[in-house]
């Protein structure tokens, strides 16, 4: 039995025992019917630890060892360690902080040690302090557990969107973009000029073999308006004429057009509508088939034209663009300079059109450093095309009372 306690002793002794202590006498030493088995360890000792027998006394513990003259621990200066070991505590003295007893835990069950006052105030504490933590330990795991437990649902309503986005057939968006541009047409004034559509659809010619559109023909359309563009689903992209007027450099308009077909190509309107109607539709449509996708032609499409995408969806439009704009050799950075002066046109404007999408808000503001960082991380930034097509631009139209009625004023580039 001595041996068996020795070797669990230095196997799985607490940690914070005395550094020199590299050998422990193991002499013969009977501990009786009220003594506790112990180690003491004091630079007098050298690189031993020796091993003796704690007595419990009125006033103090008294420890003895054949190797050693007896210790006297006063209760008064016992301090009680009670580290994670499952088989001693550690005793020190205030007064003598080298100093150490190893004592076997079974010690906290006899009455005679723990009824002490200060060591039961001691121990008191530490058990109180160790139930707090404990408490807290519980409570950050908890919620660990549920910011877990929505990531993984926000993860697999995400993964569920795209498979229901997946599910809806090439004719099925072409028939709604149609429908949504039908809806919306009459609250758009449309410059009827082929030479400006021919130019800008020109312009755009570089880009659009490398939008991964599925067949879908891209269609360009100018209205007029302040500054602005957008998609719809089955192709349709609509820029403004103050956009046109806004921007210089076919670079920049090209970004804006790489962004717009980025929202086509990767179907953010059907996801934004799938998600916004909530997890049952989304059920409705993984359960029931691709024939549930007709019954998106009931949500309103005009109000794609006036609700604007989540940040989600203008980070990944923002991404999958500028992917776009070096596949096709096309200098991005055009996307960050169209969204700089976007945001100055809009502070400029601030107050005077209903619905600016483009004031200055922090979110325009991250879009601008996130791109501006992924230029900084491009390694080529030199062997971009270049473009000899320029902006098209529309003179200024004094509208009639019917047509300034008519004309767009939802939020901006999307």
């Amino acid at each position: 039995m001595v041996r068996d306690g020795l070797e669990s002793f230095k196997e799985n002794g607490p940690k914070n025992c005395c550094k020199s202590a590299t050998r422990v006498y193991a002499g013969r030493v009977n501990a009786g019917a009220n003594g506790i088995e112990a180690f003491i360890c004091h630079p007098q000792f050298g690189n031993e630890m020796v091993r003796g027998v704690f007595y419990l006394g009125r006033d103090a513990l008294r420890f003895e060892s054949p190797q050693c003259a007896p210790f006297l621990l006063p209760h008064a200066v016992a301090v009680v360690e009670l580290g994670d070991d499952e088989n001693w505590i550690t005793l020190t003295d205030q007064r003598e902080p080298e100093l150490k007893f190893f004592v076997a835990r079974t010690i906290l069950e006899d009455d005679r040690f723990v009824r002490v006052t200060s060591i039961r105030q001691q121990l008191e504490k530490v058990l109180n302090r160790r139930e707090w933590f404990g408490r807290i330990k519980v409570t950050a795991l908890s919620l660990l557990g549920f910011a877990l437990l929505a990531w993984v649902i926000s993860f697999a309503a995400g993964w569920g969107v795209r498979v229901a986005v997946k599910g809806i057939s090439v004719q099925h968006e072409l028939e709604f973009g149609e429908e949504a541009f039908r809806k919306i047409e009459p609250h758009l004034v449309f410059v009827n000029d082929s030479n400006v559509v021919r130019q800008l659809t020109a312009l755009a010619a570089p880009l659009l073999p490398v939008v991964p559109v599925r067949g879908i023909p891209l269609q360009f359309y100018v209205a007029r308006g302040a500054p602005n563009a957008f998609a719809l689903p089955g192709g349709r992209i609509v820029v403004t004429t103050g956009l046109l007027g806004l921007l210089d450099r076919p670079e920049e308009l090209l970004g804006v057009l790489a962004h717009e077909s980025a929202h086509v190509a990767q179907r953010h309107a059907f996801q934004h509508m799938i998600a916004g109607k909530g997890p049952v539709y989304l059920l409705q449509i993984l359960s029931g088939g691709n024939g549930k996708a007709v019954n998106l032609m009931a949500f309103p499409s005009e109000l794609l034209v006036y609700e604007s995408f989540s940040q989600k969806y203008e980070r990944e439009a923002d991404a999958y663009g500028w992917d776009y704009l070096v596949a096709a050799r096309i200098n991005p950075h055009g996307l960050i300079d169209a969204l700089k002066k976007l945001k100055q046109s809009s502070a400029e404007e601030a107050g005077s059109s209903r619905g600016l999408a483009f004031d200055s808000h922090p979110d325009l503001d991250k879009r601008i450093r996130w791109l501006e960082a992924k230029w900084a991380a491009l390694p080529d930034k030199d062997h971009f095309i270049e473009l000899t097509n320029t902006v098209p631009k529309v003179p200024e139209e004094k509208p009639s009372l019917d047509k300034l009625l008519k004309m767009f004023s939802g939020d901006r580039f999307r």
